[in-house]
């Protein structure tokens, strides 16, 4: 048996469809951003180019969000910082320079190697303080330090927790097989999650983070496998046909995938805890990629049971099958947004895949991409903000994350060729 190296432990009813599609483009015409600037930190805890580096940090995770402009670091560095990031005195000064909301910091050093970061929000307007932060870590963490800060802010003026501190699994050939990586939400910290030495695709990890699922020939054949914390690894699924696209219930107690035997490719559920599995489908057509709803009860699929392949919706026991009005004649990869009120999918036109959102209640698409090569794989960020996809627009695979308008548009790897991102819940 190959030896395997994991790193888990780290990481860790619609209505009836009309005939008729419709497509919407978004645009951030119009649209009202919070002006935020960033004042240069202080503090003793932390060199200036590493004071620099973090505060550009902060100002890309706020600016990601599509919620935040953030004021360019050379209007902001028109203003002296605050000796203490409580002790704002020149609210008018950073006013002027179009910061509307402002933000300070401090990293300061304490004993054993500690760390600690203190963020302050200020209403540049009124010079009053909205939030006051502090996090205290080792030194090697400032980074997730700065990440929780930003998550904060965003909190604050959103309601929703941010995903500075979440992660996305991703299959990559950079080592000369494809196996799986994980990488931090902007496309720091790149790690290997496995060394099967063999095509290994198609990774979905647990909600608890202690379970990894794939599809991998490591036994010469496109076999199904899941790999527990402490356990080691095991074969959900082997027959002559390909086990493939698993995705884990909510609760992480039952394990959906697609599987081709007797030359027929259908959904299965897969019980973990009894290790059985149930057929779900039963057509002559192909049923693949599904996905569990984030309430567990329905789950979004590919069929091309009724022609090409299309997106369908059904209840978890396999009932109630019913299309939903996508665009393009061929479809594929669906997702759920984590509030279950829309999906994201491709459409092939010209050959090529772009990105939709269909909205559920308002029975409306919204078109991501726009023909920059073939756009595959949409998988939706935890706070249901932003989309991570592979393309293949600057030549080879490459992962990328984007709003959910569109915009906001930023390369994750540039390595090797990039697939099947799946972002950790």
């Amino acid at each position: 048996m190959k030896r395997t190296i994991v790193f888990l432990m780290l990481i860790i009813g619609l209505p009836v469809l009309a005939q008729q599609e419709f497509e919407l483009t978004l645009s951030t015409k119009g649209l009202d951003l919070i002006e935020i600037g960033i004042a240069g930190f202080t503090g003793d805890g932390a060199d200036a180019v590493t004071k620099e580096n973090c505060r550009k940090l902060l100002s890309r995770d706020l600016q990601l969000t599509g919620v935040f402009h953030v004021i360019p670091e050379k209007n902001m560095n028109l203003v002296p910082s605050p000796a203490a990031p409580e002790n704002v005195k020149n609210c008018e000064a950073f006013l002027s320079v179009g910061a509307k909301v402002l933000i300070t910091g401090e990293i300061r050093s304490e004993k054993g190697g500690q760390i600690l970061f203190t963020g302050v929000v200020t209403d540049a307007k009124t010079c009053k303080k909205i939030i006051t932060r502090r996090y205290r870590g080792e030194t090697g963490l400032l980074k997730k330090l700065i990440h929780s800060f930003a998550d904060d802010v965003i909190f604050v003026f959103t309601g929703k927790r941010g995903i500075t501190n979440s992660r996305i699994a991703f299959v990559s050939d950079r080592t000369g097989h494809r196996e799986i990586f994980i990488m931090d939400y902007n496309g720091d910290d790149l790690r290997q999650l496995t060394k099967i030495n063999s095509t290994t695709i198609f990774p979905a990890i647990s909600p608890d983070r202690k379970r990894i699922a794939f599809t991998s020939f490591r036994n010469h054949n496109p076999d199904l496998f899941l790999m527990t914390v402490g356990k080691g690894i095991e074969t959900i699924y082997h027959a002559e046909g390909i086990g493939s696209t698993p995705d884990f219930s909510p609760d992480g107690k039952w394990l959906l995938f697609s599987a081709s035997k007797d030359g027929n490719t259908d959904i299965y559920v897969y019980n973990i805890a009894t290790k059985t599995t149930t057929r779900l489908t039963h057509h002559i057509a192909i049923d693949t990629s599904p996905r569990f709803s984030p309430n567990g009860k329905e789950i979004v699929f590919t069929s091309d049971r009724y022609g090409a392949p299309r997106i369908y919706v059904m209840d978890r026991d396999g009932l109630n099958i019913r299309r939903l009005n996508t665009m393009g004649s061929y479809n594929d990869s669906p997702a759920w947004s984590p509030d279950g009120s829309r999906v994201a999918y491709v459409a092939m036109f010209n050959n090529k895949f772009d990105i939709f959102i269909y909205n559920i209640a308002a029975d409306k698409n919204i078109r991501l991409t726009h023909g920059d090569g073939s756009n595959e794989y949409p998988a939706w960020s935890p706070d249901g903000r932003r989309i991570v996809f592979s393309s293949n627009r600057s030549g080879s695979w490459q992962l990328y994350s984007m709003n959910v308008n569109g915009t906001g548009l930023l390369q994750l790897t540039k390595k090797g060729n990039n697939t099947c991102p799946f972002w950790v819940r």
